[in-house]
């Protein structure tokens, strides 16, 4: 086993063979050669830099709910970053704007945000995962983006800490630049409107509530699995596509499309990623059979 060898002189051992699926909403994944929990951006940076250093692969993951990783696992180091509870230096409030880190929890958020009566991320509520993640696949419900009211995204590039405007970061639907770069994302800002803090944690307490009615308390899946489409210029869910091309009862070893909806992939508890991907490719090969439409993955493969 190796150590890292963080900047402030703290030496930090790794896990070995740490199962992923532990970390992962889908409960699926085989081990992790390394696996190293981090509290702050200065840890991961510092975490790449040193297994770059030593010519092992890394990758960060934080709630995990948006990720699925091979059976056979991962090969290098897995850098877990979600934090328990923020600290001040983790979330800071100035009048009308929101600067946070990327590890914190997005309902966290969307609690602080709520309570100092910030509108524009009350609809996102119910939403599992951290705020990187939320970041990277654009998280939105109900006609709410994460990135609506964003100003910057802090990233490390793997040479050097840095600030992209919104423009930079090319938002679309489930979309920005960070599914395309290597890039992590570190910190962000936001800059909200102002509301009433009883209107908007009632708000977020009634999608939470609609949330939970339609999906259970806690699903072993990722959410909404494909992507919806646009056809002749209007949004139609990948839900109605699957129920349209009769694939609403299929199943695949432990992984069975939700009858509660029909864009969530779930694991009956016994599923493996190689299930989920026989399922999901038949899932593309016969809406694209049927229908002539392309479905793509919204939950990012790390097959």
């Amino acid at each position: 086993m190796f150590k890292l060898a963080f900047c402030y002189d703290k030496l930090v051992k790794l896990q070995e063979n740490f199962p992923l699926s532990k970390i992962i909403t889908f409960k699926l994944g085989g081990p992790a050669k390394f696996y190293l929990r981090v509290n702050s951006p200065e840890e991961v940076v510092a975490a790449v830099l040193t297994a770059k250093a030593k010519k092992i692969k890394s990758c960060l993951v934080g709630g995990g709910s948006n990720l699925v990783f091979a059976d056979r696992g991962f090969s290098g180091l897995v850098i877990h970053w979600q934090l328990a509870k923020p600290k001040p230096v983790d979330l800071k409030i100035t009048d009308s704007e929101i600067t946070v880190s990327a590890g914190v929890k997005l309902s966290d958020l969307i609690k602080a945000a709520n309570k100092k009566s910030l509108a524009g991320l009350e609809k996102l509520a119910g939403i599992p995962g951290g705020v990187g993640g939320a970041i990277i696949g654009n998280a939105g419900a109900y006609g709410q983006a994460i990135s609506d009211y964003l100003r910057w995204v802090e990233i490390f590039d793997g040479e050097r800490i840095r600030r992209l405007a919104k423009k930079d970061c090319c938002f679309d639907y489930r979309e920005s630049v960070f599914k395309r770069q290597s890039w992590l994302v570190l910190r962000v800002a936001f800059k909200l409107k102002k509301g009433k803090a009883e209107d908007l944690i009632n708000e977020s307490k009634k999608i939470t509530k609609i949330r939970w009615a339609k999906f259970g308390r806690q699903p072993l899946c990722a959410g909404s699995f494909f992507k919806n489409v646009v056809i002749a210029g209007e949004e139609v869910s990948a839900a109605s596509l699957i129920e349209q091309a009769r694939l609403a009862c299929l199943k695949q070893g432990g992984i069975s499309i939700a009858p509660w909806h029909h864009n969530f992939l779930i694991n009956d508890g016994t599923g493996t990623t190689s299930d989920l991907k026989k399922l999901k490719e038949k899932i593309k090969k016969v809406i694209h059979k049927k229908l002539g439409i392309k479905l793509e993955e919204e939950v990012r493969l790390m097959l």
